[in-house]
């Protein structure tokens, strides 16, 4: 009887530890919106030649941080102008960077020559 006991305990005893150190950051909302005062992070894929998603939204007056993801099969980086914000990512890496705009309407575009010109741009809106 010992056997079974200490059998059904174990799983028992594992399934408590693993929820109780369960991952993430508590906020629920993907790592895009940092409800913690923390800033704002937004994730975004760059490839041959678009970004997924093509329009992003950010709060006006607050710290952003661009997570590129570059699933291409060559360099791309995410840049806004007026952010003096330009993020070069290898093929297949991650990069990052962060900025504060104020509210408007923002055109970000990979800057590698050519890139842009064959649509690899997009909105990103601030309010």
């Amino acid at each position: 009887m010992k056997r079974w006991a200490w059998l059904v305990a174990l799983p028992v005893a594992l399934a408590l530890t693993l929820a109780a150190c369960g991952g993430g950051d508590g906020d629920g909302d993907g790592g895009d919106g940092g409800g913690d005062g923390g800033g704002t992070t937004l994730s975004v894929q760059g490839k041959e030649f678009e970004f997924i998603p093509d329009t992003l939204s950010a709060p006006a007056d607050t710290e952003v941080t661009v997570e590129l993801e570059n699933t291409g099969t060559i360099e791309h980086d995410f840049s806004i102008d007026e952010a003096n914000l330009a993020i070069l990512v290898p093929a297949t890496e991650t990069g990052s960077g962060s900025f504060t705009l104020p509210a408007g309407t923002y055109t970000f575009y990979c800057a590698v020559p050519g890139h842009r010109e064959s649509g690899m741009e997009g909105t990103l809106t601030v309010s």
